[in-house]
């Protein structure tokens, strides 16, 4: 086996090494390659101790969702690093969750003897270094009683205005963004308050060359969507969160390196402690073609920036991914790490509610609902690289939307010290979709309400309980609820309650009968929220009143 397994590695790299000679050019270049190790084994790290590899903040995060630190979480084992850099390689980039290391080699031919080192499960050729360039370009792939200014309609359409007034602002939350570039952040007067206030915690980049300051503008506008501020025109949706600016888009090629250095970037968000990370990238087709994706790969299984992404949610992380911009185009479809399982992918509205006709259409292709949710994508007001309001358009700009107001309702869980996991928490939100019951390939589950989503949270918990569920009926032409438990057999009182979207209790009663009859004649059109307590469990139903 040990044979066939060598023998099986050699396949590989030769493939790898004769695809790049056919593209290597007289000059000397800088080569990627992304490195899988077989193991972790006689690791200097132990689960016991994982502050040695891990922030406070990061081992509180997965103590708050109750999550053990695991293998995954280990570092890669330095003595394989240096094994590596001792034959010429230069370590660029490392996953401690799928135990894997970028490599940059000018030699290319060096990688045959990395290929035969015995921890070395595999290898793959992963793209050629480029020269960042300092002069901002739009990346081809991204082909009351507050004042919200321009910013307040798309905020609206998603029912985000009620979290704000509430109080949930992101305050406590860190957010990290993964992006191209964070052009003038620096000094920007949208994000006065951030740096005033120390919430822009840092940045990192994984692709090098250009200030991260001094690139792309694409990270800074969907920055500014969630902490822009500009008193009386415009505010974001999360705007007392904070902070980290992580660059893993390279802007002038477009290599699988990226994808890598994508799982770096979500790693490096995991080790300082994020709670919510935003990405408004996605991945189908390359430089060299030998790389492309089908639609077929888009199952969250086969990318490894897919993987890192569930991986990350795992790990109780609420990751949020743009759906791409493609429904108008060839490919149509999802891109990675869209295609993750366990986070939000976000698709594009108008403002009328209408698919935005770039939005790319789900479903994942093992047949997942992808989008899960939307938001204003198209003319989404945002805040330039010279602190300017402009509209632009793109799933890009969707996914911040989200991101941000799912930073303010997990700060809601926080300060509440209430129990909840990542799916549970999700899926709070997915429900309230205004296509829940009939999803379409575009739009998902259509456009969330977080109204909704914390007024059932709140009055009603995350119970999940499919034991003795109630029976609903709700009879239009009488003006009736009957709610019918079919398994009371006690003479226990039952409480109902009946809630107004902006909170206000209409109704509390207790009943004793299995079986209850509510009148709702008296309340006027519109949605409302009733939930029954029976036996310490809450049950609640969303009702429209014609």
């Amino acid at each position: 086996m040990k044979n066939f397994t060598q023998f099986g590695k050699f396949l590989l790299f030769l493939f790898f090494f004769f695809s790049i000679l056919l593209l290597t050019p007289a000059k000397a270049t800088d080569f990627y390659f992304y490195v899988q190790f077989a193991d972790k084994n006689n690791s200097p790290y132990r689960l016991e101790n994982p502050q040695e590899f891990l922030s406070e903040r990061a081992i509180e995060r997965r103590n708050f969702f109750s999550l053990s630190v695991d293998s995954t979480d280990l570092p890669v084992n330095p003595s394989y690093l240096s094994q590596v850099m001792n034959l010429g390689g230069e370590i660029h980039s490392q996953s401690r969750w799928l135990n894997g290391a970028t490599v940059v080699m000018q030699d290319s031919a060096l990688i045959e003897q990395v290929v035969s080192l015995p921890f070395v499960k595999w290898v793959q050729y992963t793209g050629k270094k480029s020269t960042v360039s300092n002069v901002p370009k739009q990346p081809s792939k991204f082909s009351p009683a507050i004042d919200y200014g321009l910013s307040g309609s798309q905020i609206a359409q998603v029912k985000g205005n009620f979290l704000h007034e509430l109080g949930y602002f992101g305050k406590n939350i860190v957010v990290g963004v993964l992006d191209a570039g964070f052009l003038n952040v620096d000094v920007n007067v949208a994000f006065d308050s951030l740096r005033l206030h120390n919430r822009l915690l840092g940045t990192k980049d994984f692709v090098g060359g250009s200030d991260l300051y001094r690139g792309n503008f694409h990270g800074g506008n969907v920055l500014s969507i969630m902490a822009g501020n500009l008193p009386q025109n415009y505010l974001g949706t999360a705007p007392d969160a904070s902070y980290w600016l992580i660059r893993t888009e390279d802007v002038d090629t477009e290599y699988l390196k990226e994808l890598d250095f994508w799982v770096a970037g979500i790693e490096f968000a995991d080790s300082v402690g994020s709670d919510v990370v935003n990405s408004s990238l996605g991945y189908f087709t390359f430089d060299d073609s030998a790389m492309n994706f089908t639609y077929a790969d888009m199952n969250g299984e086969v990318s490894r920036a897919a993987k890192a992404a569930s991986m990350a949610a795992q790990k109780g992380m609420i990751v949020v991914c743009s759906a791409g911009n493609e429904g108008d185009k060839t490919w149509k479809y999802i891109s990675t790490p869209a295609d993750a399982k366990g986070i939000i992918t976000v698709g594009g509205v108008t403002a009328d509610g209408t698919p935005s006709v770039f939005s790319s259409f789900g479903p994942s292709a093992d047949g997942r609902v992808k989008p899960e949710i939307c938001a204003r994508g198209t003319q989404t007001s945002l805040i330039n690289s010279s602190g300017n309001i402009v509209a632009g358009n793109g799933t890009s700009y969707s996914s911040p939307l989200i991101c941000g107001l799912m930073a303010c309702y997990l700060q809601y869980f926080k300060e509440q010290h209430k129990l909840i996991s990542i799916p549970q928490l999700l899926q709070s939100v997915f429900v309230t979709g205004s296509l829940y019951g009939s999803p379409t390939d575009q739009m998902g589950y259509g456009i969330p309400d977080f109204q909704l989503a914390f007024l059932s949270t709140a009055f009603n918990g995350l119970n999940n309980q499919t034991q003795n569920q109630p029976q609903w009926l709700v009879d239009e032409k009488n003006k009736t609820i009957q709610v019918n438990f079919a398994g009371k057999t006690d003479n226990s009182a039952i409480n109902v309650q009946i809630h107004a979207m902006d909170g206000k209790l209409l109704l509390s009663r207790f009943y004793r009968s299995s079986s209850i009859v509510l009148s709702i004649e008296n309340l006027s059109s519109g949605i409302y929220l009733v939930s029954v307590e029976n036996g310490g469990k809450i049950f609640s139903k969303k009702i429209l009143v014609p």
